[in-house]
């Protein structure tokens, strides 16, 4: 494969040839202290360019706020599509990656470009666009009516948030609670595994979906433990920034964002 990576990352003119089509990247061993540093280079990602950074960060958190404003009389709604931003988060990150790659290769960042950057492979980012909005809108439905049904009006999920809505899961039926969480966990760990470095790999190299995608699994099954603790972090850190009623997003998506970016450098070869 080495002739196609050896191809210009952003060249729109260069095709893969089909027989380069659906393959995967060979892929580097990682280990859990390569997560620190991916979080420090991030974070001199956002000093090298704060204002641009930030401007995605405040996107995000308006977007938050907004949709908390229009959902507050359903915060089942609210934290089901707070969740499901775990599913869409790599690739709302896209030009958070742009300005890190725009950075090491030396450049200047630019926000125009970044906010343009699907168009460096437009057919595989939005086919993959398409698929994680698919999942997230699934997801949102499926637990907005199962919260709807179980609790039946009877607790007020409006007052409590996530901790009123895991106390009348678990109250209501033990086990119907864990099955919730069971298939939430497992939408997100469909696609964080098939997502882990997708995103990157196709802004960075003109591959299509389906070698990006075996490539992030490829990844996951070098270094499950890593990548574990790693979806754990991203996790954690998205999801104090919506507590803090999204303004924590403003920083913290930006630094995500920008490790991840670096956490692709050193995954895939």
């Amino acid at each position: 494969m080495e002739n196609y990576v050896s191809k210009p990352a952003l060249d729109p003119n260069f095709v893969p040839a089909p027989e380069r089509l659906f393959n995967s990247y060979p892929v580097n061993k990682v280990e859990l202290a390569q997560i620190t540093t991916w979080l420090s280079k991030g974070w001199q990602d956002l000093k090298s360019a704060p204002l641009l950074s930030l401007t995605y960060g405040l996107i995000f958190a308006v977007v938050g706020i907004v949709m908390s404003v229009v959902s507050s009389a359903n915060s089942a709604f609210i934290v089901a599509a707070s969740t499901g931003f775990l599913i869409v988060g790599p690739f709302l990150a896209l030009g958070l990656y742009d300005l890190s790659r725009q950075l090491e290769q030396g450049q200047k960042p630019n926000l125009v470009q970044s906010f343009l950057s699907i168009r460096y492979n437009a057919l595989g980012l939005g086919l993959y666009a398409i698929a994680l909005g698919m999942l997230m809108i699934f997801w949102v439905r499926m637990s907005a009516l199962v919260v709807g049904v179980s609790f039946n009006e009877t607790i007020t999920i409006n007052e409590y948030g996530y901790a009123g809505l895991l106390q009348g899961l678990f109250s209501a039926d033990p086990l119907f609670g864990l099955g919730f969480l069971a298939v939430g966990f497992l939408f997100a760990f469909l696609a964080f595994i098939t997502g882990v470095v997708t995103t990157p790999l196709l802004l960075d190299r003109k591959v299509d979906i389906v070698t990006a995608a075996s490539t992030s699994i490829k990844a996951f099954q070098k270094n499950p433990v890593t990548l574990l603790v790693w979806g754990f972090v991203v996790a954690l850190l998205i999801q104090i920034g919506i507590l803090t009623f999204d303004i924590g997003l403003i920083v913290l998506m930006p630094l995500v964002a920008h490790a991840s970016w670096h956490a692709y450098r050193d995954i895939v070869k």
